[in-house]
């Protein structure tokens, strides 16, 4: 039977979400976007507008509501839905709180002995300075409050990052060792009480190949991650997720949704956590989707009504590897940048669209300066996938385009 989801949250992983539930399901989602109309009834409603949300949802017999969005999950939206006795998969503002400050995960993170890079936190730039001055290996600086980093080799080249940093009141800046390794995300599913694996995936940050440029969101990802072995996995529930869970729940705030660890495999073995995600990211979120076997709905249900710890027992992923690839547009100013090559691509091929990305008065997409779109392709092994989606990749063009051609390929 055909349920109405409302999801909440127009970004490239609240479009593979959308899409991914639209296969069975009435799809809602606000805010809207032109890609997102083609399968989707699109609302105009503002993301912090829980009470709009709300009698929305009551008025139009929303069975389910999943905020995607941090701006939505702030608000607290998931308590307000749970007071009116409706189903909402998300975690309350203070539980998710892990997910958007940084400088609280940090400390979390050293209260629970979780393996973390050696850090400070500051309020005041000369202890900033100061403290960056003794640095002898690459460290990354962190804003507080949005998802800005950087990775910087000398004391010389972060200064002025960090003199910008100040200019407003109330900043609060993360300085953390950089580790050498494979970044990854480790999923799992929660109730806020009893957790399973998900999904994983190896992410790829840096804007260039071999690691190189700036920090990003993510320009690609392939899931599952290959590199995190069994016991790998048991040492992240066992040391990272259910610790986590038990903190929140002491702390009266139980963490119900997908809880992500953003983290780091050295090439010996140790794991290190950089922070929590409240969802998946946009590079890996088709990817990780794709790989699932498992009704989505069902499972999501089952944690907002309390069976969970009761029906579900372990959840299933397919015999298969997804890579997924961000093309971007580096262009600085737009206009008229059409996409070509879509309808070339493999029906197969998954096409998740960042936001921006508009039609023009003859119905073609454009994009816009930065990310535009994911692609994601599926094989039996990880090499065959990367193969297909560099081969989609190609098919693919607008003015600016620019992707990394080293996703989940081995370093030279």
């Amino acid at each position: 039977m055909k349920k109405k989801i409302l999801i909440i949250g127009n970004s490239a992983k609240a479009y593979a979400l959308a899409k991914k539930l639209s296969e069975k399901h009435d799809i809602y989602i606000t805010p809207a976007s032109d890609t997102l109309k083609e399968f989707a009834t699109c609302l105009d409603i503002r993301e912090d507008n829980a009470g709009e949300i709300l009698e929305y949802a009551m008025e139009n017999g929303i069975d389910m509501t999943i905020p995607v969005s941090e701006t939505a999950l702030k608000t607290d939206i998931a308590a307000k839905f749970t007071q009116n006795n409706l189903q909402i998969f998300a975690p309350v503002a203070n539980a998710a709180r892990i997910a958007y400050d940084k400088s609280l995960a940090k400390k979390i993170l050293y209260k629970l002995r979780i393996p973390t890079p050696k850090f400070g936190i500051f309020e005041k730039q000369n202890m900033v300075l100061d403290y960056i001055k003794n640095l002898k290996n690459p460290f990354v600086l962190k804003n507080n409050d949005n998802n800005s980093a950087a990775v910087f080799t000398s004391f010389l080249s972060a200064k002025t990052i960090v003199d910008a940093s100040f200019i407003e009141k109330d900043k609060r800046i993360i300085i953390e060792d950089y580790i050498y390794g494979t970044p990854f995300s480790f999923y799992a599913l929660t109730d806020g009480y009893k957790a399973l694996p998900i999904g994983s995936s190896i992410t790829y940050k840096h804007s260039l190949e071999g690691e190189g440029g700036q920090l990003t969101s993510g320009m690609g990802a392939c899931s599952p991650n290959y590199k995190l072995t069994l016991q790998h996995e048991y040492f992240l529930m066992d040391n990272v997720i259910y610790p986590t869970l038990d903190y929140l729940e002491i702390e009266g705030n139980p963490y119900l949704g997908i809880l992500g660890v953003n983290g780091i495999l050295t090439d010996d073995g140790r794991i290190y956590v950089l922070g929590w995600h409240s969802f998946m990211q946009d590079a890996d979120a088709a990817a990780v989707l794709d790989v699932l076997d498992e009704d989505l709905y069902s499972m999501f249900e089952s944690c907002t009504i309390g069976s969970f710890s009761d029906e579900i027992e372990t959840i299933h992923l397919q015999n298969k590897s997804a890579v997924s690839l961000v093309l971007v547009d580096k262009n600085k100013q737009n206009k008229e940048n059409v996409i070509t090559g879509l309808d070339n691509l493999d029906e197969e091929t998954l096409v998740t669209y960042y936001p921006d990305v508009a039609k023009n008065r003859y119905l073609e997409y454009e994009a816009n300066t930065g990310s535009v779109l994911v692609l994601t392709a599926s094989a039996s092994t990880s090499s065959r996938a990367v193969e297909r989606v560099y081969s989609e990749a190609q098919e693919i063009n607008f003015s600016g385009i620019s992707y990394r051609k080293d996703i989940c390929r081995p370093k030279l």
